[in-house]
């Protein structure tokens, strides 16, 4: 049946999108905790309820009925709407997903509540946004005292990698994993001279061509933040020599997982033979030597010469 559009205007206008009462109630708890945000960024996918730009948070109040709430369990009775009403709600649910996604992909932490969460639990919901602020603080802490500046490379052969299983040295860090070649960033070197030195000096290998895939931070509260720039090898030439810092080996891609190595490593170390246009940023977070949280992949777009 087509609609009359005079009638669906009257109608959509008289539902509030913005300043909704769930709103104003997260609002005035939020802003007695002292929380500053932003509402309705335009510059922001998704333009949320509110905005904490600083720390990357994206909030949204959401009424049960026109976000779908429950909707595989309520859909025969809201079947019984017009077809018109039902698409929009559908739709509404497809746009929330792209708006999370979207936002994940650039970085943000995205938090969604429910109106009735809102109004019958508000201090729950209070305490998990306050929850994310602090966490989202002590990561960008972290981040903003990164010194450590290390390389990360993974030298491809056909179907395999070269890895170096770190068993040699004494009290390392890495002792018993299993990791690229890599090392730190000597004063006044750039991560690409690190890396082809890095290569000849754990090696024996010249790096004859290389990918720069992009860097990822490693928050770690038992060892000093540190961000490491990965890269891929796939053209060399020479013979393999003794490592002093563990065994070399060449691994099967398929068989690499298996094996013993840092927690975040197999986060992204799939992306190695993926291709993406802009540069890798992620973040992985360990507390107690157990790892917490990943953050990304993210893709930035790479630098025009």
């Amino acid at each position: 049946m087509k609609r009359d559009p005079a009638i669906v205007h009257k109608t959509m206008s008289a539902i509030r999108g913005k300043d909704t009462g769930i709103e104003k109630k997260l609002r005035k708890a939020l802003t007695s905790r002292g929380v500053r945000y932003r509402l309705y960024s335009k510059k922001v996918l998704g333009h949320p309820d509110l905005l904490i730009p600083s720390l990357k948070i994206a909030i949204f109040a959401d009424s049960e009925f026109w976000h779908g709430y429950q909707f595989e369990e309520n859909v025969t009775q809201l079947e019984r709407l017009d077809a018109y009403w039902l698409k929009k709600i559908r739709r509404n649910m497809e746009r929330d997903k792209e708006v999370n996604e979207g936002l994940r992909s650039q970085g943000y932490t995205v938090l969604r509540f429910w109106g009735n969460q809102i109004n019958k639990d508000l201090d729950r919901v209070v305490n998990e946004i306050m929850t994310t602020i602090e966490e989202r603080k002590q990561i960008e802490a972290w981040r903003n005292s990164i010194r450590e500046l290390t390389t990360l490379t993974y030298i491809e052969s056909g179907d395999c990698y070269l890895l170096l299983h770190r068993v040699k040295e004494k009290k390392d860090i890495n002792e018993g994993k299993w990791i690229g070649v890599g090392g730190h960033l000597e004063p006044g070197e750039t991560h690409i001279q690190a890396l082809k030195r890095e290569v000849l000096e754990e090696t024996g290998l010249t790096v004859k061509k290389y990918q720069y895939l992009g860097y990822i931070d490693f928050l770690n509260d038992q060892y000093p933040p540190e961000r490491m720039y990965l890269s891929k090898v796939t053209a060399f030439e020479g013979e393999l020599i003794d490592c002093n810092e563990g065994e070399l080996a060449w691994v099967k891609k398929s068989d690499m997982m298996s094996l013993p190595m840092w927690e975040g490593d197999k986060y992204f170390l799939p992306l190695l033979d993926q291709k993406h246009e802009g540069l890798l940023r992620m973040s992985v977070i360990y507390h107690g030597g157990v790892l917490t949280k990943v953050e990304g992949p993210f893709y930035l777009p790479k630098k025009k010469k």
